[in-house]
C-alpha cells in the first residue's frame, strides 16, 4: 500500500498548513516523523468491502491520522516525553503550551476535513470517536499511580485510547464505500479486536524493545505509572506488587529498573504474548464470513504483523 499511503502523507502535508509559522512548523514535524499510518491502512483496505472508492476516503484516512497525531502531543504533555519516534517531542522542541494548541490545531483540522465529506453518519462516527478518546485520556491521568486498580478498568482505557481510533478507522472505510451494515459491523469488531492487541503489543515492547527501536526509553509506562498487561500479571505475585505500590512520581531510578528486570524474567511477557494472540486469532476470526475480496487477506496480513511487530 505504499503508493496509497505516500499518497495520504502528501494530502497531510497540504492540511496541516497555517499562518501561524510555529504551529506549523509543530505540526510538520509531527507529521515528518512518520509512523506506521496504520489507521488509513485500515481505511483504504476496508472500504474494498464496499462498492465505490473516491477522495472522500483519502480525507476521512487524513482525519483519523490527523486526531492520532493530536492525542500523541497530548498524551507527551501529560506524560513529560522528551522523545517520540527517537526524536524530540513538539513540548521538548518548544514548549508545553505550543504542544497543546498544536494537538487542538490539529484536532480542529480533522473536524474540518469530516465536514468536507458530507456524510451524517461519519460526522456521528468521529464526534463519538473523539469524545471517547477524550474519556479514555482522561481516564488514563486519573488511573496514574494507582497500582490497585481492576484489569476491568484497563481494558476499557486502552479500548477507549488505542482500540476505539482503529475500529472507527475500519467502520468508517467500510461506511464511505457503501458496505452494507453487517460488513460495517463485523469490520468494527475486527477493528476493536486489534485495537486491543495494538496496544497490549506496545504494553509488552516497553518491556522487550531496545530504546533505539522504541524511540523512547524502556519501561517508560511503569516510570510514569501506567499499569500495562505485563504489570498485571506481575502484580499477581504478592511480593512484586507491594514493591509495585512504592513507585511514585518522586521514584528513583534504581526501583522501576529493578522492577523492569524483574518483569523480564518472571514469564508475565510470554503470557501476554499468548492474551495477544488471542485477540488476533479472534479478530482473523471476525473476516471468516465477509466477501472473499482482495483487500480481505491484506487485513490478515496487518493483524498478523500486529500480533508480532517489534517496533
Amino acid at each position: 500500500m505504499n503508493r496509497e499511503i505516500e499518497h495520504i502523507d502528501r494530502f497531510l502535508s497540504t492540511r496541516v498548513q497555517t499562518d501561524h509559522p510555529v504551529i506549523e512548523a509543530a505540526s510538520k514535524q509531527l507529521l515528518d516523523a512518520g509512523g506506521k499510518r496504520i489507521r488509513p491502512a485500515f481505511v483504504l483496505l476496508s472500504a474494498g468491502f464496499g462498492k465505490s472508492k473516491d477522495i472522500r476516503l483519502t480525507k476521512v484516512a487524513a482525519s483519523l491520522e490527523l486526531i492520532h497525531m493530536a492525542s500523541l502531543v497530548h498524551d507527551d504533555v501529560i506524560d513529560d516525553a522528551t522523545l517520540r519516534r527517537g526524536k524530540p517531542t513538539v513540548m521538548e522542541r518548544y514548549d508545553e503550551q505550543v504542544a497543546m494548541y498544536t494537538g487542538n490545531t490539529l484536532f480542529g483540522e480533522a473536524i474540518r476535513l469530516v465536514s468536507e465529506i458530507d456524510s451524517p453518519d461519519i460526522m456521528q462516527i468521529m464526534a463519538d470517536t473523539m469524545e471517547l478518546i477524550c474519556v479514555g485520556e482522561i481516564n488514563q491521568i486519573q488511573d496514574q499511580y494507582d497500582w490497585a486498580q481492576s484489569p476491568k478498568r484497563y481494558l476499557d482505557r486502552i479500548a477507549r485510547k488505542t482500540a476505539l481510533l482503529i475500529e472507527t478507522s475500519c467502520a468508517a472505510g467500510a461506511v464511505v464505500s457503501g458496505a452494507s451494515p453487517d460488513v460495517v459491523k463485523q469490520l468494527r469488531l475486527f477493528g476493536y479486536d486489534i485495537g486491543m492487541a495494538f496496544q497490549m503489543t506496545d504494553d509488552l515492547l516497553d518491556f522487550t524493545a531496545k530504546s533505539f527501536q522504541l524511540g523512547k526509553p524502556v519501561g517508560e509506562d511503569l516510570k510514569h505509572g501506567h499499569k500495562t498487561l505485563p504489570l498485571f500479571y506481575s502484580a499477581e505475585n504478592p511480593d512484586f506488587f507491594d514493591r509495585l505500590q512504592q513507585v511514585s512520581h518522586s521514584s528513583d531510578y534504581a526501583l522501576t529498573h529493578t522492577l523492569v528486570r524483574e518483569v523480564q524474567r518472571n514469564g508475565t511477557l510470554e503470557r501476554s504474548q499468548r492474551t495477544i494472540d488471542h485477540y488476533v486469532s479472534r479478530a482473523i476470526r471476525r473476516l471468516d464470513e465477509l466477501p472473499d475480496v482482495a483487500d480481505k487477506r491484506s487485513l490478515i496480513e496487518i493483524a498478523e504483523y500486529i500480533g508480532k511487530r517489534k517496533w
